[in-house]
């Protein structure tokens, strides 16, 4: 018999084994189960019933007191109560429905019980209100009645349930526990049969690999550690046509095999090391980049902590100013609201403007799309800014697909830096170019070094020619603009003018080249 069938059969004796093992651990469990879930719930019902009982002997007292000392003013505090025990009687009921789920018709006496104390309960209140001046009042004064009512009836008959109710979860509980503790028996002699049998077919296994593998496989152990000390020429030798005799003939051919491939291996180690030390630089490349990327976000928090706190610091000022002291006149109130919505307006531009350009780097930037014409978005700049600029528009319709109010958000953007930080001389061109066309707003100002340009972009940045001569921007316009132009699929970029001066062009894809980029996208 081969080696592979003698294991096989050992080890489907022992799945065997620990199959029957684990199906009976799944019935012990899930009787375990049942038999807690039972306990519990019949601990929940005593527990209702110890409610109920308190809930109806206050009811029952407050009817005393109602009929003996004449106090009529209780029937809410009594409705109260009877809707109370309506509840306790229906929560019972379905703990009680649970518990006939799960062990069957065992517990409908149960259910039979709680009836006969509902139904007690709801004749001694019909009992109790003939007597009371919050019911009927007939029997105001049968005392003898209401005597034997309340002593025979409900301290007699009615506890008498109560208690024959609690007496019968209490025994509920005890069987199950006696059930518990047989079925724990059954399981500890069970357990320790299939301990015996896992021995012994354990003991025959072991005869067995002792006999057919152990020494084979020292054999192999031995030609492996030999061969692994880095002696290439030994081969092991085993006789008989067993699997572990092949293992030692693959064995032997593999080891011929890899003595040529240790050279290629060699080769390959230095290739891989010279491959591991570019990656290395590469790494540490990228870990510079995210060292910068952490710099500039620790920056930018500084910087929006440092312009949030300007305007909130003037508005927190104003109302200090229009507080302190006695009233003053109304328009002192209104310049010093007035004020405060200055800075609070400011505030709220800043904070949109850092919204957008969050969004356009997450890829969530929200545009009203719409075909539309860029020379009339120019005209419409231009006008807002007034006529400190020049318009030269070389084309005679630009037709492209975007946000007319962002475009011209941001050529207002890129007029208002030429204005306070270029010369006096200012001209907004639109014309058309490769795949689109473009806006350049030329100023004759002192232009910007390249440093200031590569800078330009990032948020919170101000040039030295801002910082003098412009003193209120927070340094949110270009990175504003920029995001825009690169939510339309276009750029901005910043060179020298000839003479002297910055142009600022903006450029943005034709209608054409936007359908493209959007069916790219597509697919």
């Amino acid at each position: 018999m081969k080696l592979v069938t003698q294991l096989r059969l050992a080890l489907l004796l022992m799945l065997l084994l620990g199959l029957c093992g684990a199906a009976l651990q799944l019935w012990n469990a899930h009787q375990s189960r049942i038999h807690i879930k039972r306990i519990n719930l019949s601990h929940t019902i005593y527990e209702g019933y110890l409610v109920l009982e308190s809930h109806t002997y206050q009811l029952f007292k407050q009817y005393g007191d109602a009929i003996i000392i004449g106090d009529a003013n209780q029937r809410a505090s009594k409705n109260a109560l009877i809707e109370q025990i309506d509840g306790d009687v229906k929560s019972i009921r379905s703990l009680i429905s649970s518990k006939v789920e799960l062990v069957g018709a065992e517990a409908d006496s149960e259910l039979a019980t709680l009836t006969t104390i509902e139904e007690t309960v709801s004749n001694l209140i019909t009992r109790l209100d003939q007597f009371s001046p919050t019911g009927s009042g007939e029997l105001s004064s049968d005392w003898e009645r209401l005597s034997s009512l309340l002593n025979d009836e409900i301290d007699g008959n009615f506890r008498e349930l109560i208690r024959s109710a609690l007496a019968e979860e209490l025994t509920d509980v005890e069987k199950t526990g006696d059930t518990v503790d047989r079925a724990i028996v059954v399981q500890q002699w069970v357990t320790l049969l299939f301990a015996l049998t896992a021995i012994v077919a354990a003991g025959l296994v072991l005869a067995m690999l002792n006999r057919r593998i152990t020494t084979p496989i020292n054999t192999l152990v031995t030609g492996v550690r030999r061969f692994g000390e880095g002696h290439d020429s030994y081969r092991i030798s085993l006789p008989g046509g067993d699997e572990l005799a092949e293992i030692a003939s693959s064995f032997n051919v593999m080891a011929s095999k890899v003595e040529v491939k240790n050279q290629t291996l060699a080769s390959e180690k230095q290739r891989l090391q010279i491959a591991v030390e570019e990656r290395t630089q590469q790494l540490s490349v990228m870990v510079g980049d995210l060292k910068r990327i952490d710099t500039s976000r620790k920056n930018m928090i500084a910087d929006v902590s440092h312009e949030l706190r300007t305007p909130l610091t003037i508005i927190k000022g104003e109302a200090d100013i229009a507080l302190r002291g006695g009233v003053k006149e109304v328009s002192v109130y209104c310049d010093a609201l007035e004020r405060t919505r200055e800075a609070a307006n400011h505030t709220a531009r800043l904070v949109d403007d850092l919204l957008f350009v969050a969004r356009t780097e997450a890829g969530e930037v929200r545009l009203k799309l719409a075909d539309i014409d860029l020379c009339v978005v120019a005209r419409e700049a231009h006008a807002m800014f007034g006529s400190a600029a020049e318009l030269c528009i070389d084309t005679p319709m630009a037709l492209t697909r975007g946000d007319a109010g962002r475009i011209r958000q941001a050529l207002i953007v890129l007029l208002d830096n030429a204005r306070h930080h270029g010369g006096g001389d200012i001209q907004l061109q639109l014309g058309n170019t490769a795949g689109g066309f473009y806006f350049s707003v030329e100023d004759t100002g002192p232009g910007m070094t390249d440093e200031e340009k590569s800078q330009a972009f990032e948020r919170f940045y101000r040039g030295s020619n801002a910082a003098e001569r412009y003193g209120d921007g927070a340094g949110l316009g270009l990175p504003v603009a920029q995001s825009i132009a690169r939510a339309h699929g276009g750029t901005i970029t910043l060179r020298d003018r000839l003479g002297g001066g910055l142009i600022a062009a903006l450029w943005l894809p034709g209608k054409l080249g936007v359908e493209q980029s959007d069916q790219e996208k597509s697919r």
